[in-house]
């Protein structure tokens, strides 16, 4: 075979025997000898392959893969303006501890930096992000091996985060193709679930007890949980009725409906009157917290505060620096005596769900109408709130992009998450949220359809900002060009135009009806008037 062609044949090898099962890929010329070793490898069953025509869209799939699927996943590139486009992925994965494995294809040594087309400098151009980089030999070179290739995978299951692979070809960049005479059979090496899952471990963790000693009056604050940390909500369930403490759960913890969290917590919190009521000893915070303002006073607010950090390469969740420790592990509590009291005092003026047409209401009809093994991605900014304030009752897991909370990639994270899911996956999305990844539909029509609908709240623009301070009546100059930000667009065209069929709800009850039916790719575009918020 060809050098180049040989060694895209030896590289996706690589990546099948450290690990990972599904690739994703753009179209590209330099990136060719992948691509054609991933279609071969594909027709041979040995590979998941999916294509998407925009960078961008691509890597947010693969980051909903490895979400959903708690296992590497990698996406791979051409040159140039391409690798930046996978940036806001790589930006995610870093914070929210999600295994990706970027691969792009680069011009050769001797054509960098002289002004060749579809030429940047892409050696370790994601360093500020991932936890590992390699710019490989060009492949003809002697010394070239697709080793590195196993240890970045290896690197980035262990410490749940991001890594760089960087691949010059010298043309011819397609030829015959054979497999590796020396490649590891797929899952020939053995890896670890990146799904933290980390049991409670009382001597491992005893230095923490000190810490965590005391307050009768405590309370868990829980935010974005991976899809496999059953293990922690467990410890987090038993602890709080062992302790008589109330739990309050953000919408990615895979903890809102179960018994001990309080229904519309976090909205309860938005009272200063009940916040006040509400003031605890110590509250131990769980994950990455802080999407309300309200509950940032209340934490704000506690005696004591002490951080759990499961993501040990992220940054530590502590937003307010009110922590006395960050832990980077599941901690043991010593012993105290409940006060009975504490935990009626929560359960005293629960907020009702709404019953307006509102984005709550949405939020909670949707929760409603899906089972316990059904998945459900929530985009950040109003969605993630809405459902966190209307969730009653068990309901189906969640997932959200919580890294860095950006409304960039939601439609491809939905899909990709759909993709290794094996239930039916709803899509909770704003209609900014949608407009900004609508090229995640544009999905070449040999790709397989997964069972994903996408729930969009429409109500024509920026709506969150009207709750913040520049919401206010004397900005009202300034507000709605440059923060509402109205998009004036019938969303329906739009998705027919990707050819997703949707039906328009301005009701619960109509909303309801439209989500019990139908397979497939589909929308259920959910209007709200003008302003309504």
């Amino acid at each position: 075979m060809e050098p180049s062609v040989a060694a895209g044949v030896a590289v996706v090898e690589a990546l099948l025997s450290a690990g990972v099962q599904r690739i994703v890929l753009s179209p590209g010329s330099r990136s060719a000898p992948l691509a054609r070793a991933v279609a071969a490898l594909e027709a041979s069953g040995v590979v998941n392959l999916s294509v998407r025509v925009d960078e961008r869209s691509a890597g947010f799939l693969a980051l909903g893969m490895a979400k959903a699927g708690s296992a590497p996943v990698a996406v791979m590139c051409t040159s140039g303006t391409a690798v930046a486009n996978l940036m806001p992925a790589a930006v995610e994965a870093h914070y929210a501890g999600v295994p990706l494995v970027i691969v792009t294809a680069d011009r050769p040594p001797e054509l960098r930096g002289r002004g060749a087309s579809q030429t940047i400098d892409q050696v370790g151009f994601f360093d500020r992000v991932v936890v590992g980089s390699r710019d490989l030999a060009v492949p003809e070179d002697a010394e070239w091996s697709a080793s590195p290739v196993v240890d970045l995978v290896q690197m980035a299951v262990r410490t749940r985060a991001p890594v760089h692979l960087n691949i010059p070809f010298r043309p011819p960049l397609v030829g015959a193709l054979e497999r590796s005479d020396s490649a590891s059979p797929p899952g020939a090496i053995a890896v670890t679930s990146s799904s933290n899952s980390a049991a409670p471990d009382p001597e491992a963790t005893r230095g923490s007890a000190s810490a965590l000693a005391g307050a009768a009056r405590g309370a868990f604050l829980v935010g974005d949980l991976d899809v496999g940390d059953d293990d922690v909500r467990r410890w987090i369930h038993d602890l709080a009725d062992e302790r008589g403490w109330p739990i309050v759960a953000e919408a990615s913890s895979g903890m809102l409906g179960q018994p001990g969290v309080v229904p519309g917590g976090t909205a309860m919190l938005s009272d200063p009157v009940r916040r006040e009521q509400l003031r605890a000893d110590l509250v131990v915070t769980v994950g990455p917290f802080g999407l309300d303002r309200g509950v940032l006073a209340w934490v704000r607010s506690a005696q004591r505060h002490v951080a759990i950090r499961l993501r040990p390469r992220t940054d530590p969740p502590d937003p307010l620096a009110t922590a006395e420790v960050v832990v980077d592990h599941i901690p043991s509590l010593t012993a105290v005596t409940p006060d009975p009291s504490w935990r009626s005092v929560w359960n005293d003026d629960v907020p009702a769900p709404p019953l307006t047409w509102s984005p709550e209401a949405v939020a909670g009809t949707v929760w409603r109408q899906m089972e316990r093994d059904d998945l459900l991605v929530v985009a950040s900014s109003t969605a993630v709130r809405a459902l966190a304030a209307a969730a009653r009752g068990p309901g189906p897991r969640v997932i959200a992009n919580r890294g860095a909370n950006g409304i960039d990639g939601l439609v491809s994270t939905a899909w990709g998450a759909a993709d290794v899911c094996s239930a039916r996956t709803v899509a909770l999305l704003g209609d900014l949220a949608f407009l900004h990844d609508t090229n995640g539909l544009l999905v070449p029509a040999a790709e397989p359809r997964p069972d994903l609908t996408f729930v969009i709240v429409d109500n024509n623009g920026g709506g969150i900002f009207a709750s913040l301070e520049q919401g206010a009546a004397q900005y009202a100059d300034t507000f709605e060009r440059v923060f509402a930000t109205p998009h004036d667009r019938d969303l329906v065209d739009i998705l027919a135009a990707h050819q997703v069929l949707a039906d328009v709800v301005t009701d619960t009850d109509t909303l309801a009806d439209a989500l019990t039916g139908g397979s497939g790719v589909r929308a259920v575009v959910a209007r709200l008037p003008r302003g309504q918020f």
